[in-house]
């Protein structure tokens, strides 16, 4: 770690931080965000008081550093929490090795300590992620991502030399294997799929209190899905399995966005979680006829790998897709740290075996 320069003010986001932290932003990850996506990821959270970022701010040059943290409530069974996800860390370029990521973070562990705040998680780089152990992160395993790729083009870097007749071969190559799983997936009966373009909060509660999952996990209550979909850098439909008497069975909510010329569709959540196999059948299938542009659908780990496979997902931890990515980096660090006691509820917050995580847990916005 660098010498801290003096001068440097690290306190709470202000309503005159804003167009601070929107130019910090643009310069740092080259892209500029509206305020509409600050409101809704940081603002209008309502399971936090106040805007969970701490900013470094120098005298000459405004704030010069921030590190957010996306809120979400937790539960493991019925015991609920607050937990916090480090996300978008950023510090100007002029400003680094002054020790201001470890400062910032600190300064955010500090005002969680207490009661609001049980514990942090969240899934950095290779980078960030030795910076959170330096500060009592632990790991927790790589978490899988399954993949259905759908147009292996979109996934070649035009830098590396690939001829585009090879990415159109390896392109129709992937159409004829998906239609080939497509072929033999299961077919269910006596489940019908609805469609809604809106996520019904309060079925979607209702499908999560009829089997709450024992791992570390969001709480699917109405204020969580009202909030956690009007993420306005996606656009999300929710798909609904119904028994012959109408019952609703299972729900997903899967997201899509188009950015860069590909599309990229998620399961970013299903309720229960996991849901029994012939309701997610039929709910894959759905999402699958409605996702014949998108470039990659996702599904998460927790989902049954078989199958996932059946219907054409591979894991990025695991060979082909492991030669092209990486597996997600999963850490976390008990808001107040006991080296002999890493359990929260009884339960090992590093045992991967101990969290049940869709997208809707993991900032993907």
């Amino acid at each position: 770690m660098g010498i801290v320069r003096e001068g440097y003010d690290l306190r709470q986001f202000g309503p005159s931080d804003r167009a601070g932290f929107a130019s910090l932003y643009e310069t740092v990850f080259g892209v500029a965000r509206t305020e509409r996506w600050f409101d809704w990821k940081f603002g209008e959270n309502p399971f936090v008081d106040g805007v969970p970022i701490t900013v470094a701010v120098d005298p000459d040059d405004g704030v010069v550093g921030a590190r957010p943290m996306f809120a979400l409530p937790m539960a493991t069974g019925h015991s609920e929490f607050l937990a916090l996800q480090p996300c978008d860390a950023m510090v100007h370029p002029e400003h680094r090795r002054q020790g201001l990521f470890t400062r910032m973070t600190e300064h955010a562990i500090e005002r969680y300590d207490d009661h609001e705040a049980a514990l942090f998680f969240n899934f950095p780089n290779e980078q960030s992620a030795a910076g959170n152990r330096k500060l009592g992160w632990r790991d927790v395993g790589a978490l899988s991502t399954y993949y259905r790729v759908q147009s292996p083009r979109a996934w070649v870097n035009p830098d590396d030399g690939v001829e585009t007749v090879a990415a159109t071969a390896a392109d129709a190559v992937a159409t004829g294997y998906l239609r080939t799983r497509d072929a033999l997936a299961p077919s269910v009966e006596g489940v019908t799929v609805e469609r809604h373009p809106e996520p019904p909060a309060e079925l979607l509660a209702s499908l999560y209190r009829s089997a709450v999952p024992t791992g570390f996990h969001a709480v699917r209550n109405e204020a969580y899905v009202r909030w956690r979909y009007r993420n306005p850098r996606w656009s999300y439909r929710t798909y609904v399995a119904r028994d012959d008497a109408d019952r609703p069975l299972a729900a997903a909510v899967v997201g899509r966005k188009s950015e860069g010329g590909s599309t990229a569709v998620r399961l970013t959540d299903v309720v229960p979680t996991p849901p029994d196999e012939g309701s997610l059948a039929a709910l894959l299938s759905a999402v699958l006829s409605d996702a014949g542009d998108a470039d990659a659908v996702a599904a998460p780990s927790c989902l049954p790998e078989d199958l996932l496979a059946r219907f054409g997902f591979h894991p990025d931890t695991a060979p082909p897709l492991s030669y092209v990515g990486s597996a997600t980096i999963h850490v976390a660090r008990p808001a107040t740290v006991d080296a002999d006691d890493w359990t929260l509820f009884g339960r090992s917050v590093t045992d991967a075996d101990n969290w049940a995580l869709t997208f809707g847990e993991q900032d993907t916005s």
